[in-house]
């Protein structure tokens, strides 16, 4: 087992350790009241039966389990002698009821104050978890699907929510039952104690073998899961084309082989965890009967051994059978959660890179110019921009044109610093961007990109976006993005809910949205990545003329495949495999008969 996995995850557990001494002290009382009411029945059983001489005499005190017994027969037979046996069995039964009753609440106070330890660290290692998910850098996604990554957000903690859960079983609750019973066992006769103990090993080792299976298959088991979680999403997501090209049986065979393959590692890894139990049940109940069987011998050849201490002992013996048996399926179970643990933790111990300097610089509002010198950039080891030198000047609207994969969408996401340059050096008003503060350069700029993402919200939610605007600049966004009008027709107006990634718009609609999120907080800098070359035509014109009211006093960059979006650029910039091979306006570019010529006749720009 890795034990420094376990420590971290319990590490989130510490702000509730008031709890856990509480849990603690109740599970005490829980195993010494749970041996008070088995010991109630022996006296009876022996006076009862015959099996020892009536006690009329109070005994002296001692430490011993006969003690107690015999303090017990004592009581038991001043009641029958004055009363008769009934009302000594009632005596009896009321007292069983009354230790029963004292035990059973407190493993409920026990159960009550340890379910927050797990229940409150597990939403703790959600919150972390989730907060690192929106943190790290788009480089991280690049290796993990999305499947995987919503498997461990569900799944991987639900499993870490049962690891803590039986950790806490394995070393709060069960033991403590244990060794009150083992040391009853002790007192009452070590010799047959000793006996019992020859299975210990025998069920460690089984135990340990049996564990080793679960953490391989479970390993194997979390990553098929989260194949399986990235085809759901896929299928859902892509349902319209899957549709429209009738591959539903291909995807439906495609996830059949997944899922068969999940239910058969799911089969083996349950199938690990029941065996355990079984077997050590064969163990401990054959250890019972040697224990029965060279006890009789004792009583019968008078070495030492009482008939009621047997019974006790047995008796005793027999209860410890069920938390031996719930520490072995605790412990597989732990075993299962530390894999999902170890995945969790890969997320959180991953990389920030896009790290924020501890005196990070303020900046509201952009002033000079946006400054590229010699910028390389990677993704990973493959080279995307190579030796960049560009200047945006405030008010300039800077269009990227280029093949596709030649580093246009590249140089927007380093604007956004959603990712940091391999070299160079990238400054705003003459600053270096990565010593400012990362929101703050973020707020610079709206963005509006060919995939629009809208929420299952209200309009006017997803205008907004989390942020606080009142109703007048809302419209006022929406009317400069040719928003408004449609706005107006819809049920409940800024109110109507657009369903899930606003599937009840058009795409000329849920683009409008988009522009007018951007501008709501009128950034100085605006980012267009290929922002009307999903749309159709009439669409297009639409969007393009929301587009032409924003743009005017303020700094674009474009990305874009339509000649119209660009040709009023001030500046166009021609990149190819990562380098800037041209630079001028339309009309200068046309007249190099260059690349941009090219790109123009061939109706790459249309």
């Amino acid at each position: 087992m890795k034990f420094s996995i376990i420590k971290r995850i319990l590490g989130y557990c510490k702000p509730y350790w008031t709890n856990i001494i509480k849990s603690l002290i109740f599970n005490i009382l829980y195993a010494f009241f749970s041996l008070f009411s088995m010991g109630m029945i022996i006296p009876f059983v022996s006076i009862l039966f015959g099996l020892t001489e009536p006690v009329y005499d109070m005994p002296d005190f001692a430490f011993s389990t006969q003690t107690i017994i015999d303090t017990l027969s004592y009581f038991i037979c001043l009641i029958q002698s004055k009363y008769g046996m009934i009302n000594a069995l009632l005596f009896v039964s009321g007292l069983f009821i009354f230790f029963s009753f004292l035990s059973n609440l407190c493993r409920y106070f026990y159960t009550f104050f340890s379910i927050p330890i797990a229940s409150n660290g597990v939403r703790d290692i959600r919150n972390e978890l989730y907060n690192k998910i929106l943190i790290l850098p788009l480089s991280f996604y690049t290796k993990y699907q999305s499947g995987d990554i919503i498997t461990r957000l569900n799944n991987d903690l639900t499993e870490v929510d049962t690891l803590i859960r039986r950790f806490i079983e394995v070393t709060l609750q069960q033991p403590f039952v244990i060794l009150v019973f083992f040391i009853t066992l002790i007192i009452v006769n070590p010799f047959l104690t000793l006996i019992t103990i020859t299975i210990v090993p025998l069920v460690v080792f089984a135990t340990n073998k049996i564990s080793h299976k679960i953490r391989m298959q479970s390993k194997d088991s979390q990553q098929q899961l989260s194949i399986l979680t990235a085809h759901y999403e896929e299928a859902i997501s892509g349902l319209k084309v899957v549709k429209g090209y009738n591959a539903e049986n291909f995807f439906y065979n495609k996830f059949y082989k997944f899922n068969k393959k999940y239910a058969t590692l799911s089969k083996k890894i349950f199938r690990y965890v029941e065996l355990s139990a079984p077997l050590s049940e064969v163990l401990t109940i054959g250890a019972l009967l040697v224990v029965i069987l060279i006890g009789s011998m004792l009583i019968l050849n008078n070495k030492g051994l009482t008939s009621e201490s047997l019974i006790f002992f047995v008796l005793i013996f027999a209860r410890l059978i069920p938390p031996i048996h719930s520490c072995i399926r605790a412990y597989n179970y732990v075993q299962k959660g530390v894999v999902s643990a170890e995945r969790i933790l890969e997320v959180l111990d991953s990389d920030e890179k896009i790290i924020e300097k501890t005196n990070a610089i303020p900046i509201n509002t952009f002033k000079h110019e946006i400054v590229f010198s010699h910028v390389n950039f990677s993704y990973e080891t493959q080279p995307t921009l190579q030796d960049i030198n560009l200047s945006i000047k405030k008010g300039e609207k800077i269009a990227l044109v280029g093949e596709s994969g030649s580093g246009k969408t590249s140089i927007v996401n380093l604007l956004l610093r959603l990712y940091d340059i391999s070299g160079g050096q990238l400054t705003i008003d003459g600053i270096d961007i990565k010593d400012y503060i990362i929101s703050d350069v973020r707020q610079l700029s709206g963005l509006v990109s060919q995939d629009v993402i809208l929420f299952n919200d209200s309009i006017k939610n997803n205008i907004c976006f989390g942020r606080e605007f009142d109703e007048t600049k809302v419209i006022e966004a929406a009317k400069m993005a040719n928003a408004h009008e449609f706005i107006m027709q819809m049920p409940q107006q800024y109110e109507t809910i657009i369903g899930d990634r606003g599937l009840t718009l058009s795409g000329g609609q849920r683009q409008r949205l988009s522009i007018a999120r951007a501008i709501i907080n009128n950034p100085p800098i605006l980012l267009l990545d290929e922002a009307t070359s999903a749309l159709d035509s009439h669409s297009e014109h639409v969007v393009q003329t929301a587009l032409n009211n924003v743009l005017h006093q303020k700094t674009a960059v474009i990305v874009a495949h339509r000649l119209a979006t660009i040709q009023n650029a001030d500046k166009i910039i021609v990149l190819q495999k990562g380098k800037i091979v041209e630079v001028g306006n339309n009309q200068q570019l046309l007249d190099q008969k260059g690349l941009y010529y090219q790109m123009v006749n061939a109706q790459l720009l249309e």
